[in-house]
């Protein structure tokens, strides 16, 4: 019990030491080796936000710039990184620059926030970054139209109780109005006429069936 304790308590010392292992790796020299670590950050998510997003003003080039593909792989949950993931838009780093606009392509629930900043981006000296703002404002204006265009649909109804005003003095009953009676008694003749050959119809049957067996009842008596 008090090993289980200690390995308990020790549980977030190491996920920390993992993660702070994980943010030096971003920036290995490796691609392969800083691709898995930002995948790995990435199945993390949100929890690790803060610690991704002080990685994108790391001195080291490739860490910044894994950080900011860490931050669009992570998607909206990475929100919290929309003011550093501005300025990573003013990097030298052109590849750092572009993972930073795909990274607040994602961000559709700020699109109001995030749109005039990738307008500006679409005069970047770089085509690459240029596209892929144009093609994130182009995304963002269309989750703000169909945002708008939910909110602005017309709302069913409420219901609302019947307000039917009783014709009937007060203390009469309704049950027992002349129009009330006549109805009754208007259905009541027609269920009448829809029965009236039904009951001719099985009226005939038993007879049918009562005759011939008298019949038959005869036949054997006289013909043994």
């Amino acid at each position: 019990m008090s090993m289980s304790l200690v390995l308990v308590g020790f549980v977030p010392v190491v996920r920390a030491d993992d993660v702070a292992s994980l943010i030096k790796q971003l920036g290995a020299w490796s691609n392969d080796k800083a691709k898995k670590a930002s995948d790995e950050l990435t199945a993390m998510g949100k929890p690790v936000v803060s610690e991704v997003t002080r990685a994108l003003s790391s001195k080291s080039r490739r860490r910044g710039r894994f950080a900011a593909r860490t931050l669009r792989q992570i998607g909206q949950d990475a929100a919290d990184a929309i003011p550093a993931l501005f300025e990573s838009l003013k990097d030298t780093d052109a590849l750092t620059r572009e993972y930073a606009v795909e990274a607040l392509a994602t961000m559709v629930r700020q699109a109001d926030q995030v749109i005039p900043v990738l307008q500006e981006v679409t005069n970047d000296p770089d085509e690459d970054v240029r596209e892929k703002a144009r093609l994130a404002i182009v995304r963002l204006t269309e989750s703000l139209k169909y945002r708008d265009q939910r909110e602005s649909a017309p709302q069913p109804p409420a219901e609302t109780p019947s307000t039917k005003t009783n014709t009937q003095p007060d203390g009469a009953d309704v049950g027992n109005s002349p129009a009330v009676l006549a109805a009754g008694s208007s259905e009541k003749e027609s269920l009448l006429v829809k029965l009236s050959p039904i009951v001719f119809i099985r009226f005939a049957l038993i007879t049918f069936v009562v005759v011939g067996f008298f019949s038959l009842l005869y036949f054997y008596r006289e013909h043994p």
